[in-house]
């Protein structure tokens, strides 16, 4: 079943009403003719019809429905997810299947089962691997290291960007053998001088569990990935683990898959360090030029966004992180991240800045570091600037309460503890003659009256608070979208400029950055080496969020700020998206202190999805100005 079918079942279980056929379409982006055909699709496919037509629209039984989705995600439906069921078909079960055999397990004709297999020697071409039938049975060539790295990248890729855990691993592996190499991470590096987040300490579960299930199957490394040893202490710890797998499974690892532990165990264990060793345990383990780079690298993101990251509780595990890092870039055995489309969607700025310290990082050690890894840095970054947040940060906020039976105390304690992140609750007054006194963004009130509609402000029961907590979150989140859209329309002309407005259609990404650019240039806003930087920062992550693009350099070096935009209304392929604007930024060094702002300015603008729609419409950067001054 495809995608929009599935998309049409689970719209109209979460109906309680007759939905139209054209409120159909639109969610599906198809004709009323298209959602027709679809339902009589879907109700061919069932035993019983579940999708019932009436004078007002469709309506599904939503049990009848349920019980049809549980059992159509029992088979794959796709190209990817057969793929991925022939790959572990051979390299989990260890089975080389008949194609014919393989054609009645998954429903489809043989021409389609050998278009799957034309499709993945490109699908997975990067792996170095090749799928091909010998006498109708199917297999996979390729060296074992490569076969190993296919594996642990489709079982990732089949958690849909969830946390790996070990019932994911459950089933793929023997459960027994999970819990053995459960006890055996825990034994060695729980139990002593090292530490394991989360993601890592997966990591190492799966890649331990492909490890010796290969090797039980008599499938073992043949080749050696130099890796610097730094301890003979380090060493020692990798025999005595590679004796317990022995003992413990029955096998015997080859000098290969030794190493091949060693290589594991450098990029995913880092070490515990004493916050108060004045970084001498630090030097110690990453050693003195690596510390010298990180300090590099952090007072230059200190000059370009004004962020400071000097602070032991980040510098520390951050200085970890980085050495490791380089070693799995080295060896290109990046770690995945789950959180990677989140990070992109939610945090933009933080991972904007991780892309500069990734780049920097590339440009020193000559490496590539993938979208993955870009991540984790941010991670270490959103988690400092989380706890620099400071008080000009936060929303400026008056309760007015009268002061009865503590009722005022209680209220303001308990709007301290839920919202001090956000909020600098500064006063707490009693009646609306004293707010004359105070300058504020928000004023929280529990006496209804008409002079509070003169401020931002909300009204709260004295009671129930809790129930209440989502419209004050609602309200501080409004102000704040208010403030960052302010900064575009008090500098919107200084910012945006008629000669930098354009219409575009069947072009590409590169050519838009290439004309936006150029035009930069011989405007005299920009250097040459603008266009370079551009398509740097752009190669390293697409700038794409949804239907907009945010093209810009990492370096804030514009000879004058500036912002170009390009608007489509067919869509320009950018990534994985098609976006309809494209707002490409020329920040300069002077405005540095406030490119995080005009970043998240923009972003703000286009959270309504109606925006778009209007703006594919603006022929003239005065009709573009409109549509964004109307719906700030």
């Amino acid at each position: 079943m495809t995608d929009k079918k599935k998309k049409l079942i689970l719209y109209l279980m979460e109906q309680q009403l007759p939905c139209p056929s054209s409120e159909l379409a639109k969610l599906l982006d198809v004709s009323v003719r298209t959602v027709k055909t679809y339902i009589k699709d879907i109700n061919m496919m069932t035993d019983k019809k579940i999708i019932h037509s009436f004078s007002k629209g469709y309506l599904i039984n939503k049990q009848d429905a349920l019980s049809f989705l549980d059992e159509d995600n029992s088979l794959p439906q796709n190209y990817l997810e057969r793929a991925y069921y022939i790959i572990k078909k051979i390299l989990v079960e260890h089975k080389n299947p008949n194609v014919l055999d393989l054609c009645d397990e998954l429903f489809v004709g043989y021409s389609t089962l050998k278009a799957d297999l034309t499709k993945m020697n490109n699908t997975f071409q990067k792996f170095n691997i090749r799928f091909y039938t010998q006498n109708e049975i199917l297999h996979i060539n390729g060296a074992e290291k490569d076969k190993r790295s296919l594996l642990s990248s489709v079982i990732f890729e089949e958690t849909n960007n969830r946390i790996i855990d070990t019932n994911t691993l459950k089933q793929s592996f023997a459960e027994e053998d999970i819990g053995k190499i459960t006890n055996i991470i825990n034994e060695f590096f729980l139990k002593n001088n090292y530490y394991l987040n989360n993601f890592a300490y997966m990591n190492l579960l799966l890649h331990f569990s492909i490890l010796i299930d290969r090797v039980k199957k008599g499938f073992y490394l043949s080749d050696f990935r130099n890796i610097l040893t730094d301890s003979s202490e380090d060493m020692e710890l990798i025999e005595k683990i590679s004796k317990r797998i022995e003992r413990d499974f029955s096998i015997n690892l080859n000098t290969y898959e030794r190493n091949e532990i060693y290589i594991l165990f450098k990029t995913n264990v880092n070490y515990l360090v004493d916050a108060n060793s004045n970084f001498n345990q630090l030097k110690n383990i990453v050693g003195p030029e690596a510390l010298k780079i990180v300090h590099e690298i952090i007072d230059e993101v200190s000059d370009l966004y004004s962020i400071d990251l000097k602070h032991e509780s980040f510098f520390i595990p951050f200085g970890l992180h980085i050495k490791s890092l380089v070693t799995r870039a080295s060896l290109k055995k990046y770690n995945k991240n789950p959180l990677l489309e989140n990070i992109k969607r939610d945090c933009p700025i933080i991972y904007d800045i991780s892309i500069f310290v990734s780049l920097r990082l590339a440009e020193i050690y000559n490496i590539k570091i993938n979208e993955d890894e870009i991540a984790f840095i941010a991670i270490h970054i959103g988690t400092e600037i989380d706890r620099q947040k400071t008080a000009t940060d936060k929303l400026k906020c008056i309760l007015l309460c009268p002061d009865y039976l503590g009722l005022k105390t209680n209220i303001y304690n308990q709007i301290l503890h839920e919202f001090s992140n956000d909020i600098d609750l500064m006063a707490e007054i009693s009646n609306f003659e004293e707010l004359e006194t105070y300058t504020f963004d928000l004023l929280i009130t529990v006496i209804d009256d008409q002079r509070k509609n003169y401020y931002q402000s909300v009204l709260i029961s004295p009671f129930q608070f809790d129930s209440q907590k989502k419209e004050i979150h609602g309200k501080i989140h409004e102000i704040q979208q208010l403030r960052k859209k302010g900064i575009i329309l008090d500098n919107f002309e200084r910012y945006f400029n008629e000669n930098l407005f354009f219409k575009m259609e069947d072009i590409s990404k590169e050519e838009v950055i290439e004309r936006i650019c150029n035009k930069m240039v011989n405007l005299g806003f920009v250097q040459h080496s603008f266009k370079s930087d551009v398509f740097e920062r752009e190669n390293a992550s697409s700038t794409s969020f949804g239907q907009i693009a945010i093209p810009h350099s990492v370096h804030m070096n514009a000879l004058q700020t500036s912002i170009g935009v390009a608007i489509s209304r067919r869509g320009i392929t950018w990534g994985d998206n098609i976006v309809h604007v494209v707002l490409l930024i020329a920040i300069n060094k002077l405005d540095k202190q406030i490119f995080l702002k005009i970043y998240e300015s923009i972003l703000s603008l286009f959270e309504n999805e109606n925006v778009f729609e209007m703006m594919k419409c603006a022929s003239t950067l005065s009709d573009f100005k409109d549509t964004v001054f109307t719906n700030i």
